[in-house]
């Protein structure tokens, strides 16, 4: 393997022309006509079809708003200064219901910003990708155009000084200032023609973005990317796999990348059906994770076969003193095997602890928490080493806004605690900040958005963290509805 501090930066990539970009909008304008096409044709009528629950209640979707004026209760620490963002679907126009997806919804950017202890805004802005532009009657952003759809709507992180935001399946990202604005869509900065995920994971030592990235228009291939920090292309290459498997995350160790291969796949018969996101579970694809080295190729990466079952997230993996790869993940029984609609699906989903041991080809499994549970955060500063406490949101395996609440996981010593913040109220994914840089694991603040299931006003709350020690500390009353989404992060702008 090369030593990551040694990698000269990749200049062998694809790269974008305007001609190709062209080409691809207009590939991505046809393949939406078709979609909506195929949805008009269905044969589902009002009379048999329920109504679309990623379309109402706590998913609902809202206008664009900024607030200025908030109700605070407790106190905002004083050293915060930044930006908590988070981002979803949030649709203008659904062509039918029924066959809405709620990962394939508009993107839409919410932040609260705080400085020194003080709540000065909140906006929700929409990513403005051509079709929005297109809706609201604005001129398109510049930059490229890739990937079979013209949605970004799962993740928001900064890098090389910028907010971007991300999309798994081929779109490009798009680059957004701290304003909420738009400013262009193109792969960092460079005119790199290559697909991107929601979760890239940076090394806390180098400051890379390590990912393992999809395109549905290359079903036969995976990309693992590396992007150094000022934004560059470092390091890439494809990876052969079949039928065109839905790969949402990965995971870094200090030398490691690991890759989930797992039985959700590109599905043509979803396709036809009009499903804007044409996967499904797949009982012939074999389900296997991959070890690939750091900045290494195709060729290195050693897979290992496991059981039939699907990974959304993973909290972290790091190598032990027998150099095992210990991996802490939730695990989903089998994932869109019923449901069209959303990730929902009343099934089995735990939070697990796999021992990866290379020698012997072969992975051991150890349930962590039978409760159902999903977006596993870690404190950031121990991506790829060693962890002691993961936090994330449960839910109602049978009601998906039921028993939602936050749980604190101590992995040394094996408790854990619920931290509950009412029945009117459903988490979305926590961020963890610690007290200061020098602070002990698990010293800090969690920060989440609180959403109303009657859909009254959403609330960010700031809980004390010591420990297995979560103690309220403020609740920023939004004045507004924030949909429940997926993703988002803390930007530092001390």
């Amino acid at each position: 393997m090369e030593n990551k501090s040694t990698v000269a930066s990749s200049s062998d990539y694809p790269r974008f022309t305007p001609l190709k970009s062209k080409l691809n909008s207009y590939r991505q304008r046809v393949m939406g006509l078709g979609v909506s096409w195929l949805q008009r044709r269905s044969k589902k009528t009002a009379k048999n079809r329920a109504e679309n629950p990623y379309l109402h209640g706590i998913f609902g979707p809202v206008d664009e708003v900024e607030k200025h004026e908030f109700q605070v209760i407790g106190e905002i620490p004083q050293h915060l200064t930044g930006l908590l963002l988070r981002i979803g679907s949030n649709p203008i126009h659904v062509e039918n219901q029924d066959l809405y997806h709620w990962f394939a919804g508009d993107g839409m950017l919410h932040a609260l910003k705080i400085e020194q202890g003080r709540a000065t805004w909140f906006k929700s802005r929409y990513i403005a990708t051509a079709s929005i532009q297109k809706q609201k009657h604005e001129p398109v952003k510049a930059g490229f155009r890739r990937g079979p759809g013209d949605v970004v709507n799962t993740n928001a992180f900064y890098h090389a000084n910028q907010i971007w935001a991300s999309v798994e399946a081929g779109a490009l990202p798009a680059r957004l200032d701290l304003e909420l604005n738009t400013q262009e869509h193109r792969f960092f900065n460079t005119d790199a023609d290559l697909p991107f995920t929601a979760h890239p994971h940076k090394d806390t030592h180098s400051g890379h973005l390590h990912a393992i990235c999809y395109d549905a228009l290359d079903i036969k291939h995976a990309y693992y990317e590396v992007i150094d920090q000022q934004g560059m292309l470092l390091h890439w290459t494809k990876i052969p796999v079949q039928h065109g498997p839905m790969i949402h995350d990965c995971a870094i160790t200090e030398q490691d990348v690991l890759i989930f291969d797992l039985p959700v796949t590109f599905s043509f018969k979803q396709l036809i059906k009009g499903n804007p996101l044409p996967y499904q579970w797949n009982d012939q694809h074999a389900a296997r994770i991959g070890i690939l080295p750091k900045y290494g190729h195709a060729d290195e990466v050693q897979w290992i076969n496991i059981e039939l079952c699907f990974i959304f997230h993973a909290a972290n993996a790091y190598r032990n003193e027998q150099q095992q790869i210990i991996l802490d993940v939730v695990v989903h029984r089998s994932m869109f095997k019923k449901s069209h609609q959303g990730p929902f699906e009343q099934q089995k989903t735990q939070l697990e602890r796999w021992t990866i041991d290379l020698k012997r080809n072969a992975v051991d499994r150890k349930v962590i928490d039978w409760q159902a549970q999903e977006f596993p955060r870690i404190d950031e500063r121990y991506t790829g080493e060693q962890h002691r406490y993961i936090y994330s949101a449960s839910f109602d395996s049978l009601n998906m806004t039921q028993a939602n609440h936050l749980i604190c996981h101590d992995l040394q010593s094996h408790e854990k605690t619920i931290y509950k913040f009412g029945e009117q109220w459903m988490t979305g994914e926590v961020v963890f900040i610690p007290e200061s840089a020098v602070a002990a694991e698990g010293e800090g603040y969690l920060l989440s958005y609180l959403h109303h299931i009657p859909k009254q006003s959403s609330k960010v709350v700031i809980l004390k963290a010591q420990g297995l020690n979560i103690q309220p500390q403020a609740e920023i009353i939004l004045g507004t509805h924030v949909p429940l989404g997926f993703h988002g992060n803390w930007i530092d702008l001390s």
